[in-house]
């Protein structure tokens, strides 16, 4: 009896991922979402984020081109409203603070924001949104953190 013929591209490196709660329901999400083995979403993920280390490598570099256009990450997030659960589209760029500090890299560049009046497409509630994301190197997700709060009227 023969086994399976080997691969060109055989996948015989293994790493133990730990996940908290939120990670995995967020894991989870993106593979019924897409259709995809989580093993598929977690290899994606690591194309894009090499891809994008790899250009600021490259930005770093003597012969970079300056009309190469970076881009940036996106700052669009769908935030879930504290009071129904409905999907919220926003988009930070509109209207947050940014800062930088230059690392190994290059600039880390953080976004942060404090949206105090925001109101739920569905059931019209207001809240408030802040926090901020982080983006290390030129290009590449690093980090975030967003805290959405239920609005506390001064009426009440």
């Amino acid at each position: 009896m023969r086994g399976r013929p080997k691969m060109d591209d055989s996948r015989d490196k293994q790493y133990r991922v730990r996940l908290n709660t939120e990670e995995d329901d967020m894991l989870e999400y993106a593979s019924q979402v897409t259709g995809r083995q989580k093993s598929e979403v977690f290899r994606n993920a690591l194309k894009e984020y090499y891809q994008k280390v790899r250009v600021a490598e490259y930005t770093q570099e003597d012969d970079y081109d300056e009309d190469w256009d970076m881009g940036g990450i996106s700052l669009k997030r769908v935030i879930d409203c504290p009071y129904c659960g409905a999907g919220n589209g926003m988009d930070f760029s509109e209207d947050c603070d940014t800062s930088s500090d230059e690392r190994q890299m290059g600039p880390e560049t953080t976004y942060s924001f404090d949206w105090e009046d925001c109101e739920c497409c569905s059931c019209g509630k207001r809240f408030r949104v802040s926090g901020y994301i982080c983006e290390y190197p030129v290009g590449a997700y690093n980090y975030e953190q967003i805290d959405v709060e239920e609005y506390a009227d001064k009426e009440e």
